[in-house]
């Protein structure tokens, strides 16, 4: 794995090998790059898109959002994912996860050439290709997130799921705690209120 184009090669039809050398060799450089293009082309293609439509008044608004949002839930995500995995007893390092993380962008370039396919379906079958596309990129997103995790920290594909799907789980079980104790509250206020 040499240059940018091998990797990504690799990335897209070898991801288990793909993604135990990111991890190994730590190219940020390389990564960041991958990630901030992997993030500006999918925009720059719908920026073009909702200016020919005439919807361009909030896009610039978009754009720093998506940016700075997609940035904080990749450095927010390696930091909670790397933390789970020691206490599950993996034996990666943040920065091999980082590094991996920042791969699975990748695919989100692939939607362009899918909106340009789209746009010259019949208006009934659009929403169903771009819907089909979007979960088929995201699935793929996942299943690269997946493998960075069982690479990185040599865990069992069960192991790595447990592992990012914990912080929802931790969400989900507070969410209802707090829905059962403001249920119980609201029950035992006097009815004069």
């Amino acid at each position: 794995m040499g240059n940018i184009f091998d990797v990504l090669y690799d990335v897209l039809f070898q991801p288990q090998m793909a993604m135990r050398s990111i991890a190994d060799q730590k190219n940020i450089p390389q990564v960041l790059v991958v990630f901030f293009l992997s993030i500006i082309i999918p925009i720059w293609a719908m920026y073009f898109g909702l200016q020919a439509a005439g919807m361009s008044t909030m896009i610039h608004l978009f754009i720093g959002i998506k940016i700075f949002g997609s940035m904080v839930m990749w450095f927010m995500g390696t930091a909670v994912w790397h933390l789970l995995a020691e206490f599950y007893g993996g034996r990666g390092t943040a920065i091999g996860l980082f590094s991996t993380l920042g791969f699975t962008y990748f695919p989100q370039i692939l939607i362009v050439p899918l909106w340009v396919f789209a746009a010259i379906l019949p208006v009934s079958l659009k929403t169903l290709v771009m819907t089909v596309a979007a979960l088929v990129i995201l699935g793929w997103s996942l299943f690269l997130s997946i493998t960075a995790m069982k690479e990185v920290y040599q865990f069992s594909t069960a192991k790595a799921v447990l592992v990012m799907i914990t912080p929802l789980l931790v969400v989900l079980v507070l969410c209802t705690l707090a829905f059962t104790f403001v249920g119980s509250a609201l029950t035992q206020m006097p009815m004069w209120l």
